[in-house]
C-alpha cells in the first residue's frame, strides 16, 4: 500500500512539475520571485543552456531529466537555448538525476554540471549540454 501511495505522490509531483515547466517563462538560474524556502521541499531545480561545439545556442533541443529507477521529464530549450526543470522533491538525490539533450542532426558530446559551492540544500543545479552536428549520411 505504501508503494502505491508513494508512486501516486511521485506521479503528482512530476505532473505538477511538468505543468510549471510549460506554464512559466524560462530564465537560467530561476527567477527572483521564489522564496528562500521554496527549494527545501521541492529539491533543487535544474537549468542550463544547450549549445553547439562552437558555443552557439541551440533552440528547440529536447532536454531530458532522467530520475534513475523512476522515469523522466522532458522539456525543450527556448529561443535563447535555455531550459529549466523544477525540483523533484527532497527524497530524490541529485546524483540520481541525469540530464541529457538531443536534437535531430546533432549528437550529444558533453554535459557539464555546476553546483553552488558550500550551499546546503542546493537551490539549483546548472547543467550545460553541448551538441555536435552529425555527419551527413
Amino acid at each position: 500500500m505504501k508503494l502505491v501511495i508513494g508512486r501516486i505522490g511521485f506521479i503528482a509531483v512530476m505532473a505538477l512539475g511538468l505543468l510549471s515547466v510549460t506554464a512559466a517563462p524560462v530564465w537560467p538560474g530561476g527567477s527572483n520571485d521564489e522564496g528562500p524556502d521554496d527549494h527545501q521541499d521541492n529539491g533543487p531545480s535544474y537549468f542550463g543552456f544547450v549549445k553547439d561545439s562552437s558555443g552557439k545556442i541551440i533552440t528547440d533541443a529536447k532536454v531530458t531529466a532522467e530520475i534513475k529507477g523512476r522515469g523522466a521529464v522532458i522539456t525543450r530549450s527556448d529561443k535563447l537555448g535555455t531550459y529549466k526543470i523544477p525540483g523533484f522533491g527532497k527524497e530524490v538525490d541529485p546524483k540520481n538525476v541525469i540530464i541529457s539533450c538531443s536534437k535531430e542532426g546533432y549528437r550529444q558530446i558533453r554535459t557539464f554540471k555546476r553546483t553552488p559551492p558550500g550551499k546546503a540544500p542546493v537551490p539549483a543545479i546548472e547543467v550545460e549540454c553541448t551538441l555536435q552536428r552529425s555527419a551527413a549520411q
